[in-house]
C-alpha cells in the first residue's frame, strides 16, 4: 500500500496486554511508513486477523492465553509464508529462542528493548532480511557452538494439534473441556495427550504444565 508515494508496512499487533499493544501502536505509528492494521489479544483472534486485513508483518506476544504465540507462529507460517512475523517477548532464555528460530520467526526482540528496536526489526524483515535482538543473536550463537539441549527442538518437532492440546492442559483445562474446545471427541485428546508425554518423555501431567511454562505458554 502506498500514500502520498510513500510504500506504507501494515502491522498487526498480537499481545494479551492492552497496555503494550496500546505503547506499540503508538510507537509504530509515529513513523510515518508504518500503519497498524489491527490488534489482537490471543493466537485464534491473531489467526483470525492475519486472514482478514494481510498484514506485513505480525508482532507476536510468546505467552498469550487460548492459543500461544510459537503456536499461532507455526500457523501463520503454514498458511500464510510471506507475512513476515517477529516474536516480542520477555523471554530470552535458550529454548524459547530455539523453538522459534526452528518454526520459522523473522525476529525476535525483546521486550526491554529500546522502541527503536522494535522499528528497526519490522523494516529489516519487510526487506526480506532478519533481526534478533542483540542478546537473542548472542544466544542463537552460542547454540550453534556448543548445541547440547535438544529440548527446543522438541517442542517444534510436535504436531500443531499436540502444541495446541499442551497448551490448554498447562492452562488447567480437562479432558473433557479440551475435547469441547477443540470439538473432538474425549478420546482424541487423550490419544494426544499420550503422545505429547511419550515425545517429550515425561510420566506426569504436572511435567507437561513444568514444560509449558519453561516455553512460555502460560505464566507461572
Amino acid at each position: 500500500m502506498t500514500v502520498y508515494g510513500i510504500a506504507m508496512i501494515s502491522v498487526l499487533i498480537v499481545d494479551d496486554h492492552g497496555i503494550v499493544r496500546e505503547g506499540l501502536q503508538r510507537i509504530l505509528e509515529a513513523e510515518e511508513d508504518i500503519r497498524v492494521c489491527g490488534e489482537a489479544s490471543d493466537g485464534r483472534e491473531a489467526l483470525e486477523l492475519t486472514e482478514k486485513t494481510r498484514p506485513d508483518v505480525v508482532t507476536l506476544d510468546i505467552t498469550m492465553p487460548r492459543l500461544g504465540g510459537l503456536e499461532t507462529l507455526n500457523r501463520i507460517r503454514e498458511k500464510h509464508p510471506k507475512i513476515k512475523v517477529i516474536l516480542l517477548s520477555v523471554h530470552g532464555d535458550s529454548p524459547f529462542i530455539q523453538s522459534a528460530v526452528s518454526l520459522g520467526a523473522d525476529g525476535y526482540v525483546l521486550k526491554n528493548a529500546r522502541p527503536e528496536e522494535i522499528i528497526t526489526a519490522v523494516r529489516a524483515v519487510v526487506k526480506g532480511g532478519s533481526y534478533f535482538s542483540p542478546a537473542v543473536a548472542r544466544e542463537i550463537v552460542d547454540q550453534l557452538r556448543s548445541p547440547n539441549s535438544q529440548e527446543g527442538d522438541s517442542f517444534s518437532q510436535l504436531s500443531s494439534r499436540e502444541r495446541e492440546i499442551l497448551h490448554l492442559i498447562a492452562e488447567g483445562f480437562s479432558a473433557k473441556e479440551i475435547a469441547k474446545e477443540l470439538e473432538i471427541s474425549t478420546k482424541t485428546v487423550e490419544a494426544h495427550r499420550t503422545s505429547l508425554m511419550r515425545k517429550l518423555n515425561v510420566r506426569k501431567a504436572t511435567e507437561l504444565v513444568r514444560y509449558a511454562l519453561r516455553h512460555g505458554l502460560i505464566e507461572p
